[in-house]
């Protein structure tokens, strides 16, 4: 399974950039590029599961505000998380409009500055560059600016 993401220099701020197999692959693995920009993800354990569900208008705020929930869930709740699975994302009517469904699970543990280190503080995920799309079968491309 194809989950990868890497950083590019962008003035004041940090552009990810994530790749998978898939769009829920991709998404993911953005997220936790967003993420590893604060902490090392790798030394966190799975101890713990919360639950993000949220509907958007299109596959960029799901994005935006999937990354958005996930920024609040560390900094609010102090909880490390160290993989993301997007269970469902799929466009479902709602009334007499359709709309983006998103259900994703977090796994992770309460946040130690010990164990988990503390790199530089992400403020918030900007639309500036927001974006995913497929490059060929089965190989999709995410980007994201975050303002540190």
């Amino acid at each position: 399974m194809l989950r990868e993401f890497e950083y590019e220099d962008h003035t004041a701020d940090v552009k990810i950039v994530a790749y998978g197999n898939t769009p829920k692959r991709t998404i993911e693995a953005l997220m936790l590029g967003m993420l590893n920009l604060i902490y090392d993800i790798d030394k966190v354990e799975k101890k713990e599961q919360k639950e993000i569900e949220l509907e958007a208008n299109d596959i960029i705020e799901v994005i935006f505000e999937l990354g958005t929930r996930i920024l609040d869930i560390f900094y609010v709740d102090k909880f490390a998380i160290g993989d993301i699975r997007i269970k469902n994302l799929r466009r479902v009517k709602k009334e007499k409009e359709k709309v983006w469904y998103v259900r994703t699970n977090l796994f992770g543990e309460k946040y130690d500055t010990n164990k988990h280190g503390f790199k530089k503080e992400v403020k918030a995920i900007t639309y500036h560059n927001l974006d995913i799309k497929r490059i060929r079968k089965a190989y999709w491309i995410a980007t994201m600016v975050v303002d540190v």
